[in-house]
């Protein structure tokens, strides 16, 4: 197919929607508008010693070598974001050793104890958060949108700022 003035092979999916390039060959910068995503967040990669699991709340990382740790301090300030599997735009791409971190959206969230559908959440320990105080809403990094009652840990569906 001829794509302004350049050849593009072009593949077809089952579904009939076009594919431009493969996850091996990618067809490289595409400018444009986007109107809708897949999924509901927006995430950006920074590296990370650790393969952490989906929910994990990351913190700024204590060791020079790299930029996010899991939280392991409750209340914790340098709170960044929580671990992403399902972003809707990724900032960063290309970052080696990197973990995609959501940002802001909805995404699920790795929480310790009993949560109610509305609550606010603040970092804990464990990569974890927790159902937040009143008195500790400056530390506030989302709100949860399921009540769970579990007290272990569990994926919350949450709304991260």
């Amino acid at each position: 197919m001829d794509f302004y003035g350049i050849n593009v092979k072009q593949d077809v999916t089952a579904e009939g929607t076009p594919d431009l390039g493969t996850s091996s060959n990618p067809f490289g910068e595409m400018h444009g508008e986007a109107t809708s995503a897949q999924w509901g967040d927006l995430a950006e990669k920074y590296n990370c010693r650790d393969i952490c699991e989906e929910g994990t709340v990351m913190c700024v990382s204590e060791d020079e070598e790299f930029q996010v740790e899991p939280c392991n301090i409750d209340l914790d300030p340098s709170y960044v974001g929580v671990r992403s599997t399902k972003p809707g735009f990724i900032m960063n791409n290309q970052e080696e050793n990197g973990e995609v971190v959501g940002l802001v959206g909805l995404v699920s969230v790795k929480i310790l104890g009993p949560v109610n559908k509305k609550d606010f959440i603040v970092p804990t320990v464990k990569g974890c958060a927790r159902a937040g105080k009143p008195e500790e809403i400056a530390h506030k990094i989302g709100v949860v949108t399921e009540t769970n009652l579990d007290e272990e840990v569990k994926l919350v569906k949450c709304i991260i700022r």
